[in-house]
């Protein structure tokens, strides 16, 4: 069948005016499946160095806690594809520093469906979820494929923890809040893995310092300065540099929105995760579902 000029002249300028389709960065691990959207351009991109994305989003989790451990990164997170279900099945994640390979995963207890956040203190590992604090033996956990738990406490939910970060042979946690006047906690581990049932309570505390409101991670970074992530939903996110005695805020940097867990690599870069562009959240306009490194050298204030 033959096409009139006219026909082909239309054919044509719907060639021209199709979008055009744009190739995604190839990044370690499963990229997305359920969303073939870019990545969005995110604050501080400059300072952003290597990029994986998060293990599991095609199995619907949402990455929460994180810490750096030698050349691993270490992630927990919690399954849910529904915007009101905030806790779920949750995993350990390891993924190679280096590379981002997926080095093995196991299951975390069935009261940790949402655990906010992560830290190594020797070969035990902490796990946060609001209210308890659990105590893992890392090398036996990896070993076997299986939670191989030392102890359990419950916390006082005043004190979180929604994160941890450790410094010396104390753990610092907080709570994750909206409004007031929050505050983060160092607690000895000595305290944490006592024999005693008693909860940990703010009068365990060693030290306590202000805390920034809408806090998701902490990490303790170079000059023992305290770092903090930000975040709220599809709001602008921030990191914040603390002086870890006296919490003053010494400088804060727009940071990729959704970033959750932050930790401390050997090498004094910071690494990140963050929730924006998992199924539970891919409504917002940020798509960064992302383990990310963070040069602190390169970070612009604003």
């Amino acid at each position: 069948m033959r096409a009139n000029r006219r026909e082909l002249l239309a054919a044509g300028m719907g060639l021209c005016l199709a979008p055009a389709a744009f190739a995604r960065p190839v990044l370690p691990g499963d990229a997305p499946s359920y969303d073939a959207r870019e990545l969005t351009a995110v604050p501080n991109e400059a300072a952003i160095g290597r990029r994986y994305w998060s293990p599991g989003l095609n199995e619907g989790y949402v990455p929460q806690g994180l810490t750096v451990h030698g050349d691993e990164i270490l992630i927990a997170a919690y399954r849910s594809t529904e915007r009101d279900q905030d806790n779920g099945p949750a995993r350990l994640f390891r993924l190679g520093r280096r590379d981002g390979r997926l080095l093995g995963s196991f299951a975390l207890p069935a009261t940790y469906g949402h655990p906010g956040g992560l830290a190594m203190v020797r070969e035990t590992l902490f796990v946060a979820n609001s209210g308890r604090l659990l105590a893992l033996d890392f090398k036996e956990s990896c070993r076997s494929g299986e939670c191989v738990p030392l102890k359990e406490t419950r916390v006082d939910k005043a004190m979180g923890p929604s994160f941890l970060a450790a410094s010396g042979d104390r753990l610092w946690f907080g709570p994750y809040r909206r409004e007031g006047a929050p505050s983060v906690h160092a607690v000895s581990v000595a305290r944490i893995l006592a024999a005693a049932e008693a909860p940990v309570g703010l009068a365990d505390a060693e030290a306590t310092i202000p805390l920034p409101l809408f806090a998701q991670g902490a990490t303790f970074g170079p000059e023992s300065s305290l770092w903090i992530a930000q975040s709220s939903g599809n709001r602008p996110a921030f990191l914040s540099r603390l002086d870890a005695r006296s919490g003053a805020v010494l400088a804060r940097y727009p940071a990729p929105g959704g970033i959750e867990d932050l930790g401390h690599a050997p090498d004094g870069r910071l690494w990140a995760v963050g929730e924006a562009g998992t199924q539970r959240w891919n409504r917002w306009s940020t798509f960064y579902p992302l383990v990310f490194e963070i040069d602190p050298g390169k970070l612009v204030a604003g």
